[in-house]
């Protein structure tokens, strides 16, 4: 069955179509203008839906969603979910988060999984063998690293990720950019380590903007998944339709 799939997040709109568990067609759109995204949504307008959004309800974008998908499912922390929610304040818990935790579960059943998600935020979030979310640890991203150096210093310039950057650096721009840089992959390897000694067979799966910089540097064996999001919540909505 087909399904539609609203995803807002904090810098973009994500709207695919879901057949048969896998992701046939996406859109990603900003949320200012979003006349491509309106039209993405009129034409699948017909098909089961839900809306997804962190930023809570003063969203543009959802409520247009909702208003053109009246009986689209709106995620909330109430919403039946085919794994266990254990975070203690599920109603504080993001959309995104949860979501990407469900995918996880649906790409590996039966494992530990560990879900790296390096967006605005780097988000960890842990599922267990049994299909239980045991909450996550929330660190700043790549690019809000690089921004809090330049706005709130009085001189350092605003850098930028780069495919290379030699440590120590040679200059104050080779200095942030290794800094920043080896910082997030030296936690992202810690977290998955530490993880890892608690939970035996871990698969630590990476998603979000940042994936590709993660993937081809974490020295462990990991799986990309860009649709992370996206399949979780096609997920929870075939939940939905299953529990009702």
């Amino acid at each position: 069955m087909a399904n539609l799939i609203i995803d807002v997040g904090n810098t973009a709109v994500k709207l695919a179509v879901a057949d048969n568990n896998a992701i046939v067609d996406k859109l990603v759109d900003s949320s200012a203008s979003f006349s491509a995204g309106r039209a993405f949504l009129a034409r699948h307008s017909t098909l089961p839906a839900i809306i997804s959004s962190v930023r809570g309800g003063n969203d543009a974008v959802a409520a247009l969603a909702r208003r053109l998908l009246p009986k689209a499912v709106k995620l909330t922390h109430a919403t039946p979910l085919p794994i266990r929610n254990l975070y203690a304040s599920p109603e504080t818990l993001g959309n995104d988060r949860l979501a990407a935790a469900v995918g996880a579960s649906f790409l590996f059943p039966r494992r530990n999984v560990l879900v790296v998600d390096a967006g605005t935020a780097i988000t960890y979030e842990l599922v267990s063998e049994r299909g239980e979310y045991l909450g996550g640890n929330i660190s700043p991203g790549i690019a809000l690293r690089f921004k809090a150096l330049h706005d709130f210093t009085a001189r350092l310039p605003l850098c930028e990720p780069a495919d290379s950057f030699p440590s120590p650096g040679g200059n104050t721009r080779e200095a942030i950019t290794a800094g920043v840089l080896n910082g997030v992959l030296y936690e992202v390897e810690a977290n998955i380590d530490q993880f890892a000694l608690k939970y035996s067979n871990l698969q630590a799966v990476f998603t979000g903007g940042d994936a590709d910089f993660l993937a081809k540097r974490v020295k462990r064996t990991i799986f990309a998944s860009y649709d992370l999001v996206l399949i979780g919540l096609n997920r929870i909505l075939e939940h939905y339709a299953e529990a009702n």
